[in-house]
């Protein structure tokens, strides 16, 4: 090092290359970057993020009602009905229905003679006891005028109607005939059954216009798509990135998460933001995060329409 630093001097001369303030700004300015945070990781964030989501959708998408205070069905069916759910589920140990706008496929109802009706029904209701031959059929959620909630797990037996409050387990039955029947032929109206054809068709043309856009992207700013990965840590990123991506999808389809718009939008949303800071980060004299950006422009109203569809 000192033989080289003589040759270097000999051919520049030994005078100082920098003037004094200069020299001094240098030291400042590294000093500063040295002082400075490290950089955040982003793995760091993307797995705060998730959990967050994930805890929001434990909570769940209803109002909480304290169950030691939770008035019975008699008690409520003097009340008026606000709005109400229902949402399809054949499962006894679980339940679908919430507030509008917050459960996927499942029927909103606010009108009068809507809200009358399951009025009716409630008001019609004793309580009774449950035998083997009823079967679980619908979700019930309801919202009164006084601000309470119920959900109720609806169980048929022929043309039986009957339901129990998953709040006090108390079984009921509805006496009423004529208001039994008009009922159940409400919770039959407008089903929708998505199909698997128009799940298909959707993601094609979502896929296929990705396509079009990342295409005029890439040749709009020559944005290369070889390398894939700018270095070893680029690629690390994105396999975290992925991973926990995967790890918070099973986990969402096992607990059947995907049936709350907030998980839905809120996955995808906080997938695409953090491709878009990984890229931006490792990738930013490329303009690679302009893909990224793009691909999210097209996501959101995407998930929108599906959302809008589904409801």
């Amino acid at each position: 090092m000192t033989s080289f630093k003589d040759k270097l001097d000999k051919e520049l001369g030994e005078a100082p290359r920098f003037s004094q303030q200069l020299q001094e700004r240098i030291l400042q300015n590294v000093y500063q970057q040295d002082k400075q945070p490290r950089k955040w990781q982003y793995p760091t964030i993307i797995i705060g993020a998730v959990v967050t989501i994930l805890f929001l959708i434990v909570i769940g998408p209803w109002k909480q009602v304290d169950t030691a205070k939770h008035a019975s069905i008699v008690e409520l069916a003097q009340h008026e009905v606000k709005q109400f759910t229902i949402a399809q589920n054949w499962e006894e140990d679980s339940f679908k229905a919430g507030r509008t706008g917050w459960i996927l496929v499942q029927q909103t109802y606010k009108k009068d003679s809507e809200t009358k009706l399951i009025a009716n029904a409630l008001q019609k209701a004793v309580i009774s006891k449950k035998d083997n031959d009823y079967y679980a059929f619908r979700d019930v959620w309801v919202e009164f005028d006084n601000g309470q909630v119920v959900q109720l797990k609806v169980f048929l037996n022929n043309e039986q109607l009957a339901f129990s409050d998953r709040h006090t387990n108390i079984f009921y039955k509805v006496e009423d005939g004529d208001t039994a029947s008009s009922f159940i032929a409400l919770m039959r109206k407008d089903e929708k059954d998505i199909s698997f054809g128009e799940m298909l068709t959707f993601l094609i043309i979502a896929l296929f216009l990705r396509w079009l856009l990342e295409k005029a992207i890439r040749k709009k700013f020559s944005i290369p798509k070889e390398p894939k990965y700018i270095n070893t840590g680029h690629q690390s990123t994105i396999y975290i990135a992925n991973f926990i991506q995967g790890a918070a999808l099973i986990l969402f389809n096992i607990n059947g998460w995907f049936i709350y718009t907030a998980a839905i939008f809120g996955f995808f949303v906080i997938s695409m933001l953090s491709y878009i800071m990984i890229e931006y980060y490792y990738g930013r004299e490329e303009k690679r995060h302009y893909v990224s950006i793009g691909s999210f422009t097209l996501l959101v109203p995407l998930i929108i329409v599906l959302i809008i569809y589904f409801l």
